[in-house]
């Protein structure tokens, strides 16, 4: 072969030198990047199983604040809602009592009105009474007794009461 350029024993140590170059190569370069990669590729895996995780505790805590939000916002409206049932409540009770007050005031009123009434009738059928005896006596000239002139007295307020 030597014919052609090639040396034998140079070839052989050249393919013993390529096959020692790979076998070196493959366990302190190859077998350690591997690992590297694999390493590497298994702590993104992670980094990716972790970031899932909080992207879930992330939405799972979200939803719970809008739980809790909502439930909130709920017992805000039942407030008011209690609270302005409250003030109907105690505006009607207020309005009540003055009603009940007003009325009584006009009740109470009426009867003294009525009571007042009563005695300005009774005084002056008294008056009435005493004029139409003293017109009486002069007119007639003759004195009747007084229970006499007091009945015809009565008898004629009561016409005029009834006219009236």
């Amino acid at each position: 072969m030597e014919g052609l350029g090639i040396n034998l024993g140079y070839l052989i140590s050249q393919i013993i030198n390529f096959v020692l170059l790979l076998v070196l190569l493959r366990v302190f370069l190859y077998k350690p990047i591997v690992n590297m990669l694999d390493k590497r590729r298994e702590k993104i895996r992670t980094d990716l199983e972790e970031a899932d995780t909080a992207r879930s505790q992330a939405e799972a805590a979200k939803q719970e604040y809008e739980r809790q939000l909502e439930e909130a916002r709920e017992e805000r409206r039942s407030i008011l809602a209690q609270a302005r049932d409250q003030a109907d409540k105690m505006r009607e009770e207020i309005l009540g009592k003055a009603r009940t007050e007003a009325q009584e005031l006009v009740a109470k009123t009426e009867e003294e009105m009525e009571g007042l009434r009563r005695q300005a009738l009774a005084g002056a059928q008294d008056e009435i009474v005493e004029l139409a005896l003293a017109a009486a006596g002069k007119v007639v000239g003759e004195t009747l007794d007084e229970k006499a002139h007091r009945r015809l007295i009565q008898e004629f307020i009561a016409e005029v009461g009834d006219l009236g």
